[in-house]
């Protein structure tokens, strides 16, 4: 059985962060409601690319979750929302801190209707924060982050780690709060994005803090000091990953290069270790990605090639790993974790697919429901 199965979940976010957290809690078993504004709906199912007017961002975040459709401006979309509540294990929200309290669902108002409930609030700068009223995007989250700054000409972002790392420490925290004791109270979660991704940068953290200045290309290991920690350019004009720390790995490369008579040179001055990596360039050089690649790979060197996306996701290793799979016949990435015994997960729901369904379980009768919808309640 899947870890989470039997946790229901309500989902009120419509942005990347809450989808992404949610995404990963029902890939564990988790059943999450997604609640959706009438008529506007997640701000995802929007998202290019469109194949046939359907987002294939929206495709993959949405597998397996239940639509309803909400308007919690309405007075009786506010009721529906609060039985909703009642029989939900987390609530899930991330507007603005304070917008969830204008609508009448802060966590003082949640835990009253479920005094067990686990409460989990995204947002960027955290609900404890100076900051906190600022609206900010993952472009923001980044800049603020000090992620951003660390390149020569700051660039918009190709992954949006702010939102998927705030929504994997929102999963996380749900988790370990649904985790603690025997849940005899409300728990309440607050994941803030910026703070998020700073957590992430403990390497170049560690160096500002024992330095008072922040990391420079080849100040250390992991900033490229080494000749063998580094990237190297082929005969193609493209690149290889060589990480061969340990030294059998070490010694494994330098005899594949014919370089294992300046092997010694790893443990010498710096002068002497840029020297090694000079000779390694023009080595490397000498030939394509895919001969050293094929070369390498396989010799215990810890060399691997740098790949573009698209050679990433039709490499047969992924597809054979699962971490690319199918729903609704349309390639899409999985969550890289497995449960054994593993979860179907369906497609994504359109807009209010399961609002009747959902509205049942929680005893309303059909002729009540079709009145929520001609009142612009419930969609």
């Amino acid at each position: 059985m899947l870890p989470l199965k039997g946790i229901r979940v309500l989902d009120i976010t419509r942005l990347l962060p809450g989808g992404f957290c949610t995404y990963l809690l029902s890939s564990y078993g988790a059943e999450v409601v997604k609640v959706e504004e009438p008529g506007l709906g997640d701000y995802m199912r929007d998202l290019p690319p469109l194949v046939e007017g359907t987002s294939l961002v929206h495709t993959m975040i949405n597998r397996g979750k239940l639509s309803v459709g909400i308007d919690l401006k309405n007075q009786e979309g506010k009721e529906v929302l609060r039985r909703l509540i009642e029989r939900s294990d987390v609530f899930l929200e991330g507007f603005r801190p304070g917008a969830a309290e204008r609508l009448g669902f802060s966590f003082e108002e949640v835990k009253k209707l479920n005094a067990k409930i686990v409460y989990c609030s995204i947002s960027s700068f955290g609900h404890g924060s100076p900051m906190s009223s600022m609206p900010a995007h993952d472009l923001n989250i980044e800049a603020m982050s000090g992620l951003m700054g660390s390149v020569r000409r700051p660039e918009v972002p190709y992954v949006q780690l702010g939102d998927y790392v705030s929504g994997m420490y929102a999963a996380l925290g749900i988790m370990a709060a649904l985790q603690r004791g025997t849940r005899r109270r409300a728990e309440y979660v607050d994941v803030p994005m910026v703070q998020s991704i700073m957590s992430m940068l403990m390497l170049p953290a560690s160096s500002y803090f024992a330095t008072g200045r922040p990391p420079a290309r080849g100040q250390s290991l992991v900033f490229g000091s080494e000749p063998y920690y580094g990237v190297y350019e082929t005969a193609d004009g493209r690149y290889l990953a060589v990480a061969a720390i340990e030294p059998p790995f070490w010694e494994n490369l330098m005899r594949e290069l014919g370089l294992s008579h300046l092997s010694s040179l790893r443990s010498g001055t710096r002068r002497e270790r840029s020297s090694l990596a000079k000779e390694m360039r023009k080595v490397f050089a000498s030939r394509t990605q895919e001969a050293w690649s094929a070369l390498l790979m396989g010799r215990d060197t810890c060399v691997t090639p740098v790949l573009d996306i698209d050679e990433a996701l039709d490499s047969g290793w992924a597809k054979a790993s699962g971490v690319v799979g199918k729903s609704g016949g349309r390639l899409v990435l999985n969550q890289p974790l497995r449960f054994r015994p593993t979860r179907a997960g369906g497609g994504a729901p359109s807009l209010g697919e399961h609002t009747g369904r959902v509205l049942r379980r929680l005893g309303y009768g059909v002729q009540e429901i079709e009145r929520l919808r001609l009142a612009g309640a419930v969609a």
